[in-house]
């Protein structure tokens, strides 16, 4: 009889970044910065990978700000818009149109009459502009990552042109050859997104990390607050002698303590939303109530699983003083059936770099 394979356990590392336009001027500079907080986060008891596997998380958007170094321009200019704590970004913006104005003027023209809006169709024809470029940045990194690093990653997310729509999604990159292994995209872009970015239709799917016994679904940032994206989670068949980790990669802009203003304009707000967490909870309260929670007890509720969990990766963000994010990450993971006990970690930082890792 064959005997059964060892499960190894999955070494899980949240990042939470602080990012700024002085990391995204090139990509050494990006690269560096990625592999010092995934080197930091890997379990220093352990000196090979041979014990267990890694799974590495990003935010959501790291991905987005790629274009930054698809603008080439002369070193004194790289130092006056990357190397300055002073709002410089509409002058980028204004020079990256002037060096790029053909190529903008075809996608505005190309796609005025299928946007709704005049912001959305410029925003549309911003991001339209390095796409492709960006694309193929973010494929490179994350593949180099993952070799590097022998780690699984989920790559935070960034907007991907797929049939001339714009879509948010995140991919998951495997450590044996770089490759993609996951896909998923966002399902419910919120009000600032919604005017370019189209809403992801496909069904969901899961990855099966290899040598474990653990499986994972990943969902951006808003679609885990949506009890109609569980329900597609729910219409997938899976085997209850493994466990299952929902990977939530989220962005906020704006501040992390400011009160909760509910859910966005673009959806129905859930029936089972209480009216007086309105005025009392804060944004950080209401995302680990209504997002990590919500998707701990989805989880809970089939009692199929050996173990299960849900980690949320935030991030912070500060752009030329003007895109700013702030974020509290998150990890909530119940080892086992036989355990009573359950996993609580929080960065207790939402405007600063942090690190979260465990073994799972």
């Amino acid at each position: 009889m064959k005997q059964q394979q060892q499960q190894l356990p999955l070494q899980i590392i949240s990042i939470q970044t602080h990012l700024t336009q002085y990391h995204y001027q090139s990509y050494p500079i990006l690269r560096d910065y990625f592999l010092r907080c995934i080197h930091f986060g890997k379990n220093p008891s352990s000196t090979t990978s041979s014990h267990h596997r890694t799974l590495v998380i990003f935010p959501e958007c790291t991905g987005t700000w790629l274009y930054y170094m698809c603008v080439p321009m002369p070193n004194f200019l790289r130092r006056f818009f990357f190397h300055t704590s002073t709002n410089r970004h509409f002058l980028f913006i204004i020079y990256t149109l002037i060096t790029h104005m053909r190529l903008f003027c075809k996608h505005f023209y190309e796609n005025y009459r299928s946007r709704t809006s005049w912001s959305g169709l410029i925003q549309y024809s911003w991001f339209s502009l390095f796409a492709d470029r960006t694309f193929e940045i973010y494929k490179n990194l994350f593949s180099d990552l993952s070799r590097q690093t022998n780690s699984f990653i989920v790559a935070g997310s960034l907007f991907t042109l797929k049939n001339k729509h714009l879509y948010n999604m995140s991919y998951v990159f495997e450590p044996t050859d770089g490759s993609i292994c996951l896909q998923s995209g966002k399902i419910y872009p919120v009000s600032d997104e919604s005017s370019f970015i189209h809403s992801y239709q496909q069904l969901p799917l899961i990855y099966s990390i290899p040598e474990t016994n653990i499986d994972i679904g990943v969902l951006i940032c808003a679609d885990s607050w949506m009890p109609e994206v569980y329900e597609r989670y729910n219409r997938i068949e899976l085997h209850s002698n493994r466990r299952f980790l929902f990977i939530i990669v989220a962005l906020n802009l704006g501040q992390w303590d400011m009160p909760w203003p509910g859910y966005d304009s673009t959806v129905a707000t859930p029936t089972d939303v209480e009216s007086k967490h309105l005025k009392t909870y804060s944004l950080g309260q209401a995302w680990f109530h209504y997002a990590v929670n919500r998707a701990f007890q989805v989880l809970e509720k089939r009692n199929c699983f050996q173990g299960y969990g849900v980690i949320c990766c935030q991030g912070v963000l500060n752009l030329m003083n003007d895109i700013q994010g702030e974020g509290e990450s998150m990890i909530l993971l119940k080892r086992s059936k036989d355990d009573d006990s359950i996993i609580s970690m929080k960065a207790d930082r939402f405007n600063e770099e942090n690190i979260l890792s465990c073994l799972f």
